[in-house]
């Protein structure tokens, strides 16, 4: 793939998700989600068995849930041929979701990163279509441009009640804003203030001690806001040990869904263009 070219093509929203279609090995369309929030491309094992891909390894990893205390097992594999909008990449790494988890509202999906295959992205919330490619155009138009670090994945920092500074991974793959539990500890905040548990689930089961926090502003840019918000608040520790920061906080869709966005590699930056 060159550095001009370029994939567009239509999407659409469920459950906060960005879902394209996609094959496996050539086998028959199924839908991924966009997840800028994993770090590889992952299947379950229905879609691993039906289209030959088999697992030579384990490895252990790291998300919202109880599951191992935010660890989780998971079977290592590799794509022969992976196609997403005309687009074929060949010996795409992979994970399989094997043991699968039991007792969710929904049954685990399909996902993949651009970032991870390196290449940008842009997604047209309102006209919901994605581009794919090595070098977007500069965006010069955008409203706002944070910038970006990667490491693994996508993130950007944000402030916290104007005070308390903490690193955000920028996620398309997640539906809501959430802090983690360790960042939301070190806020300061009324004891009076009430704090609602929630059930919430993710990538290694459900996070039982999840609870919802209100009244959080969060700032990005000028102009880019989050404003007294009620937020929820995960067990984020484990992939944080895993990255090697502190994740300050989760972008989902919830606020990316305001704004046309961008994740461009080479500029090292994130663009937000507010809708019309």
């Amino acid at each position: 793939m060159s550095k001009a070219e370029s994939y567009t093509m239509p999407f659409h929203i469920a459950d906060g998700r960005v879902l394209v279609t996609g094959r496996v090995n050539g086998g028959t369309a199924i839908e991924f989600a966009v997840d800028t929030g994993a770090d590889q491309a992952v299947l379950t094992t229905g879609v691993a068995s039906r289209n030959h891909v088999n697992a030579f390894a384990e490895l252990q990893s790291a998300g919202v849930g109880d599951l191992g205390v935010g660890y989780r097992s998971l079977q290592i594999a590799r794509m022969d041929d992976f196609e997403i909008g005309g687009l074929h990449v060949r010996n795409v790494p992979c994970l399989i979701k094997d043991p699968p988890l039991r007792g969710l509202p929904v049954g685990e999906g399909e996902g993949f990163s651009p970032l991870v295959l390196g290449l940008s992205l842009s997604i047209d919330y309102e006209h919901k279509t994605i581009t794919m490619a090595r070098d977007l155009p500069p965006g010069t138009d955008a409203d706002i441009h944070l910038p970006l670090r990667m490491q693994r994945l996508a993130v950007v920092e944000g402030m916290i009640n104007r005070s308390s500074p903490a690193a955000f991974v920028v996620d398309t793959g997640g539906e809501a804003m959430s802090l983690g539990r360790t960042t939301a500890a070190q806020l300061d905040v009324s004891p009076a203030v009430r704090r609602v548990p929630v059930r919430v689930y993710g990538t290694s089961g459900w996070d039982n001690a999840a609870f919802l926090l209100p009244f959080v502003d969060i700032e990005f840019a000028k102009g880019a806001t989050f404003d007294q918000a009620s937020l929820v608040v995960l067990n984020l520790d484990a992939p944080s040990a895993l990255l090697g920061f502190n994740i300050g906080g989760i972008i989902g869709h919830q606020f990316l869904g305001k704004y046309q966005v961008a994740i461009d590699l080479p500029r090292h930056e994130v663009r937000l263009q507010a809708g019309k």
